[in-house]
C-alpha cells in the first residue's frame, strides 16, 4: 500500500491536471472581470438612462408667453451687448385706430432748415389731419393724457409705447435719437403726437432748456429760427407743447409771435402751465389758435401715493368742467399708475380722449 501511495504522489499526470485546472479557473476569473468591465464601459449610458427613467419626474409645459419672455430677455441681452442697437418696439395695444399717413406732401413746405408744416391749399391743417379719430357725439366728460419727454430714454419710451392705449397723446423731445422711427411706432399704435418746444425757465442759464430753447433775451427773428428748427425735426405731429418755459410763457411779447406762427402753420398749442399765470391761454384765444391747457402734472412728486392723489383730483375736475388734461413723464411709477387707472375711467363716467378732441373746450379761467 505504501508503494502505491508513493507512486500516486509522484504521478506527473496528476500534477498536470491540477495545473490545467488552476489555469482554467484563473482564465475564467479573468474573462469574467474583463466582461464586467467591458459591459460597464459600453452599457453605462443605457444604465444611466434606465436609472433616470426610474426616478420620479414632472413634465411642465412652458406657455408661449413665458417662451416669448425668455426670447425677448435674451434678445435684450444681445442688444445690450451690441452697443445699444435697440429695435423700436411695437405697441401691445389692441386698438386699431388708423392715423393719416405722414408726411402729407400737401401739408409740407421744403426749406433750408427742413420740412415745415403749412396749411394746405384746400384749407386742411395738420392738427386735424394727423389727429386720432374721436367720436364727436361722445357726451361723457373727456380726459386727455399727454406723456411728455419721450424719445430721450429708450427704455422709458419703449414702456410708454408698449403699455399705454392709443388714445394717450405722446410728446417727443426734438433732440431725441431715432425720432422718425419713434414717431412711426407711436402713430402706428394710434397715438397722436406733439413736439416738445423748449422754452426759457426760471433760473436760466443755470436751468437750461437746451441749445434751441426759446429765450426772452433773443430777438424775435432769432427765436423764429430756433422755432423752425424744432418744427423741422419731424412730421406727422398735430402741434407743440412747451417744455419748461415758466419764464418765457409769462412774457406776452415773447410768446405772441410764436403762437401766431403756430396758427399760420395749422398747428395746435398745449400749454403745460409750468407758469400758473402763463400768457398762452389768453393769446391762443385772441388768435383763435386751437389750444388746450394742462390741468395737472401728475408726477411732480414721484411716488405712487402722490400720483394717485393727482389722478383723483383729475377725475373731479373732468366731472365738474367736462374736460381735464393730464401731463406726465414716462417714469416707471407713472406708467404703471396710468395703466391701472385708465381702465377705471368708464366706471367713473369719463372717457379717455386724444388731446385734439379737447381743443378749445376748456373754460377760461
Amino acid at each position: 500500500m505504501a508503494a502505491e501511495g508513493g507512486d500516486a504522489e509522484s504521478d506527473p499526470n496528476v500534477d498536470k491536471t491540477h495545473l490545467y485546472a488552476q489555469i482554467a479557473t484563473g482564465g475564467l476569473i479573468l474573462a469574467t472581470v474583463t466582461g464586467i468591465f467591458l459591459w460597464l464601459e459600453f452599457a453605462s449610458s443605457d444604465l444611466t438612462a434606465e436609472l433616470r427613467a426610474l426616478r420620479p419626474q414632472m413634465n411642465m409645459k412652458i406657455s408661449p408667453l413665458r417662451q416669448l419672455a425668455k426670447s425677448e430677455a435674451a434678445q435684450s441681452r444681445r442688444e445690450a451687448g451690441a452697443g445699444r442697437k435697440q429695435r423700436i418696439p411695437r405697441s401691445a395695444s389692441t386698438e386699431t385706430a388708423v392715423l393719416h399717413p405722414h408726411p402729407d406732401p400737401k401739408l409740407i413746405e421744403t426749406t433750408d432748415t427742413g420740412p415745415l408744416p403749412v396749411i394746405g391749399e384746400d384749407g386742411r391743417q395738420s392738427w386735424r389731419v394727423y389727429s386720432r379719430p374721436f367720436n364727436v357725439l361722445e357726451k361723457r366728460p373727456r380726459v386727455a393724457i399727454i406723456v411728455t419727454g419721450l424719445g430721450v430714454s429708450f427704455d422709458a419710451t419703449q414702456s410708454a409705447v408698449e403699455q399705454l392705449p392709443g388714445a394717450v397723446t405722446f410728446a417727443f423731445a426734438p433732440f431725441a435719437d431715432k425720432l422718425k422711427e419713434w414717431i412711426d411706432a407711436a402713430r402706428g399704435a394710434g397715438h397722436e403726437v406733439l413736439l416738445d418746444l423748449p422754452m426759457e425757465p426760471k433760473g436760466f442759464p443755470r436751468n437750461d432748456p437746451g441749445p434751441f430753447g426759446l429765450l426772452t433775451s433773443l430777438q424775435p427773428d432769432q427765436n423764429q429760427r430756433r422755432f423752425e428748427w424744432v418744427l423741422s425735426r419731424m412730421t406727422g405731429y398735430i402741434g407743440v407743447t412747451n417744455y419748461r418755459g415758466d419764464r418765457f410763457s409769462g412774457n406776452k411779447t415773447a410768446m405772441q409771435p410764436i403762437l401766431a406762427e403756430l396758427k399760420r402753420r395749422g398747428l395746435m398749442f398745449v400749454d403745460s402751465m409750468e407758469n400758473a399765470i402763463s400768457t398762452g391761454p389768453a393769446l391762443a384765444k385772441t388768435l383763435k389758435l386751437p389750444s388746450a391747457r394742462v390741468s395737472r402734472i401728475i408726477d411732480r412728486v414721484i411716488s405712487r401715493a402722490a400720483i394717485a392723489r393727482q389722478l383723483a383730483e383729475i377725475a373731479e375736475i373732468a366731472k365738474v368742467q367736462g374736460v381735464a388734461v393730464i401731463m406726465a413723464r414716462p417714469y416707471p411709477v407713472t406708467i404703471r399708475a396710468l395703466k391701472r387707472w385708465i381702465p377705471k375711467l368708464a366706471d367713473m363716467g369719463l372717457v379717455l380722449a386724444p388731446v385734439s378732441a379737447v381743443a378749445n373746450r376748456q373754460k377760461s379761467k
